[in-house]
């Protein structure tokens, strides 16, 4: 792991503690990471306050604390070991996933000298939210939105390997599982305490649109007990900052206005564009586990009803516009809100790819480049 990782490893047996809600739930779980021959001790929710004296290194919180009690417990904790790590956990795979952090074996890999490199990144690898918000707008405008290997037929691979060999040292882009992935890894490496989440994706639907199945991966971000949602992988509208999960007032950011609407046990991600609010996507509540992707990225790649199946989509977001090739057709959309568009000839699509895309067009693209040069639809 990189020397600037903030999240360090156990050298020895760490001091376990466990905060639930439920006291049934609480003995089941730490029974079953003492049959796996970890010490660990339990509280209740109710039981914890003001008495996290113990030094302990290890602190997982079951998910139905509430968040300004856990922020508390975390300043407590803190105070009596500095280096203490906390976690979130969730039944029923509560105790795997208390083992695995003891053994060291969640811990993420990835390379984060590299993937700062690859972003243009020079800050400080600290678990902050000035460092989320740095890295979720540098991540964006560097690595591009694609998925060309999904219209060569070729699949996509999203274990941690086959991505950072892809988005790193090939430079090349990807869609929201590669993307989403490799954020998720570096935030998990530099200390920050990650969760994957999913999403049906309704961007362009209309209001009566069946809901689509969940397809979009996010993340949700915790920073002294504040959820904070985190997406770099999600094209044409994709956040430029992270967004605040509790918060259901308008949130700016460098390009749109964002906002998160409760829909049932959902909730409604709406972008102002042109006055009016558009859905984005509906993020499911529960997390999820990094296997429960695979299936989502293999109907995604491989479904015939998969518009990645059937369109070259790329897109980059800088600070200044959103670039986004859909087909033929090339928008350009201004920070300040104006907006350019254009039809590109096959030799033009291959020329932005490399200079507006700052992607290394492969000489196998050309089919895919030409038949997006006879897709004149507007996305």
């Amino acid at each position: 792991m990189s020397e600037k990782s903030q999240l360090f490893r156990f050298d020895r047996e760490p001091k376990l503690l466990v905060i639930c809600q439920d006291a049934g739930v609480l003995e089941l779980v730490v029974d079953e990471v003492s049959a796996a021959g970890i010490d660990a001790r339990g509280l209740t929710a109710a039981e914890a306050d003001g008495v996290l004296t113990g030094r302990f290194d290890l602190v997982a919180f079951g998910g139905a604390i509430a968040p300004a009690q856990r922020k508390s417990l975390e300043q407590e904790a803190r105070f009596h070991n500095p280096n203490v790590r906390f976690i979130r956990v969730f039944a029923p795979y509560a105790a795997s996933q208390l083992v695995a952090a003891a053994g060291n074996e969640d811990l993420p890999s990835v390379d984060l000298g590299a993937y700062f490199d690859r972003i243009g990144y020079s800050g400080p690898a600290q678990p902050t939210l000035d460092v989320l918000r740095a890295l979720h707008q540098l991540h964006p405008a560097a690595i591009p939105f694609e998925a060309i290997d999904v219209l060569l037929d070729r699949g996509i691979d999203i274990s941690p390997g086959a991505v950072d060999a892809k988005l790193i040292a090939r430079r090349r882009g990807g869609y929201c599982y590669e993307q989403n992935g490799l954020f998720k890894r570096a935030l998990q490496a530099i200390g920050f305490e990650v969760e994957g989440l999913i999403a049906r994706v309704n961007w362009n639907a209309p209001a009566d649109a069946p809901p689509r199945p969940p397809s979009h991966m996010a993340l949700r971000v915790m920073i002294g007990g504040e959820p904070w949602l985190a997406d770099v992988g999600f094209g044409s509208c994709v956040p430029t900052a992270p967004l605040r999960l509790d918060a259901r007032e308008p949130q700016a950011t460098a390009h749109e206005t964002f906002r998160l609407v409760p829909a049932g046990g959902e909730l409604q991600l709406e972008a102002e564009i042109d006055g009016r609010w558009a859905p984005v996507y509906r993020l499911l509540p529960s997390p999820m586990l990094d296997t429960d992707y695979e299936l989502a990225n293999w109907y995604t790649a491989t479904h015939p009803e998969s518009h990645f199946r059937h369109r070259l989509i790329v897109t980059r977001t800088t600070p200044e516009a959103r670039h986004v090739l859909a087909g033929a057709r090339l928008t350009v959309r201004s920070a300040s809100g104006e907006t350019e568009r254009r039809f590109l000839e096959a030799d033009e699509i291959e020329h932005e790819l490399a200079a507006r895309f700052l992607l290394r067009v492969e000489a196998d693209w050309r089919p895919v480049i030409e038949r997006a040069a006879l897709d004149v639809n507007a996305e």
